[in-house]
């Protein structure tokens, strides 16, 4: 019998800890919206898996490491039988030790604090445990949110997130505008539900902590079905965002920031509402887990420019680099390259897969583009397939083949080489075979 337990704790720095998400640094001075850690934690027989989601943007895979060991010694569930993911939010912290980037957190002590939550809250959803039924859905949202946001313009190419002055001529890729969710019904105990959605939570901005519009969807989602803990995953979202370029600037958002964050999640939650008592029973018989660590040779290209980047980037941090004198894209490459030196021969990026009978959880260490996420389910269709992005790490972008061929932004910043999509959907078409 399936068991399913929950939990939930709040993991938000205190002031004048570090946001992440840009190159510029940015010091916390308030609080939107509080950041949870959500917990689900499932049993069949012997085998237990720990899903854990955090409002961070990321977890670097050496520090989520750490964590995983640390929840195994309090709980003795493995330490590959447990993701944890960050959901990416661009109000909230990185973890990363060393902190090696201007925007990773500092606060050694709120570190060691926050790492006995991860633990406490694990013991926690594992105390919570009661039979469970699983059943899921998939339904396209009432209207586009979510808009691939590489462009491919008359002036330059391939633009990510273009301004006034490229002519488009098309979008590089289509986004994903499927919410997917996974409900647990208990008898005597809140349901539980996985929410799935995929694009970047990155519409807020500014200096206050914030959960964004999955925070949103969360709230929206436990709001309107009573009774009901849920826990959001970011799906494949590495090319993807909230704008879409074609529309006239004043018709991209629905009021300020916070409200289209806002208006993001209540439609996220809209669409799990519509399903909630039309769902599809999942069998929830077995467990599976595997994670592994691929090595695959670092991106180097450039680095015949390596002293020259190192001055840009000298010069861009002390203010002296005009904005409108370069392009994301070229930025990208200068940071990159003036990186590369600290950079190993071979780069990590870890891959899991959790399955629970009818289910499976695919993790990607990185930002992967929307594109794996359909790639994943091809992979595997005879399961309901769940993408996850900075799951068990937070190693960079992780586009394709084709976009790195393409160029723009996120190709140029990203330290893999194009050869990393054969290498994901090998190693998970492997590991999706094991499950089977």
């Amino acid at each position: 019998m399936l068991q399913a337990g929950f939990a939930r704790v709040d993991i938000t720095p205190p002031f004048g800890n570090d946001l992440s998400g840009y190159y510029e640094r940015r010091l916390a001075d308030g609080t939107l919206d509080p950041l949870y850690l959500n917990v689900v934690a499932l049993t069949v027989g012997e085998e237990t898996v720990l899903l854990m989601a955090a409002d961070y943007i990321g977890i670097k895979m050496d520090e989520n490491l750490k964590i995983r060991r640390l929840i195994c010694e309090r709980t003795g569930v493995p330490v590959d039988h447990i993701l944890i993911a960050a959901l990416h939010q661009h109000t909230s912290p990185c973890l990363s030790d060393p902190a090696t980037r201007d925007t990773s957190l500092r606060d050694k002590n709120f570190i060691d604090v926050v790492y006995r939550r991860f633990a406490d809250a694990a013991q926690m959803a594992l105390d919570d445990r009661a039979d469970a039924e699983m059943s899921v859905s998939a339904r396209d949202v009432a209207e586009p949110i979510a808009f691939v946001r590489r462009y491919f313009t008359k002036e330059a190419g391939v633009v990510t997130n273009p301004s006034s002055k490229f002519t488009l001529t098309g979008r590089c890729a289509e986004a994903d505008n499927t919410m997917r969710l996974v409900r647990f019904a208990r008898a005597d105990k809140n349901d539980i539900a996985i929410l799935n959605f995929s694009t970047h939570p990155d519409v807020i901005g500014g200096t206050k902590w914030s959960a964004d519009w999955p925070g949103f969807a969360r709230r929206f989602l436990e709001e309107d079905i009573a009774g009901t803990s849920c826990l959001f995953f970011t799906g494949c979202q590495g090319d993807s965002n909230h704008y879409d370029y074609f529309l006239p600037k004043e018709k991209r958002l629905r009021g300020k920031r916070y409200e289209h964050s806002a208006f993001m999640g209540r439609t996220v939650a809209d669409a799990a509402v519509a399903v909630w008592n039309e769902m599809t029973p999942a069998a929830g018989d077995t467990i599976f887990a595997e994670c592994r660590t691929l090595y695959t040779l670092t991106n180097t290209e450039g680095i015949e420019k390596y002293d020259e980047c190192v001055e840009w980037v000298k010069d861009y941090k002390a203010g002296k680099i005009p904005a409108d004198s370069y392009t994301m894209a070229e930025r990208a490459f200068c940071y990159r390259v003036a990186a590369l030196r600290a950079q190993p021969i071979f780069r990590p990026v870890p891959i899991t897969v959790i399955g629970v009978g009818g289910v499976v959880f695919v993790g990607f260490g990185g930002e992967a583009f929307t594109s794996y996420g359909k790639i994943m389910r091809d992979l595997c269709p005879d399961k309901f397939v769940v993408s996850v992005v900075c799951a068990n790490g937070y190693e960079g972008y992780l586009p394709t083949a084709e976009a790195f061929g393409q160029g723009g932004y996120e190709a140029c910043s990203s330290f893999f080489m194009p050869s990393l999509e054969e290498e994901i959907v090998s190693a998970a078409k492997e590991m999706l075979e094991n499950l089977k």
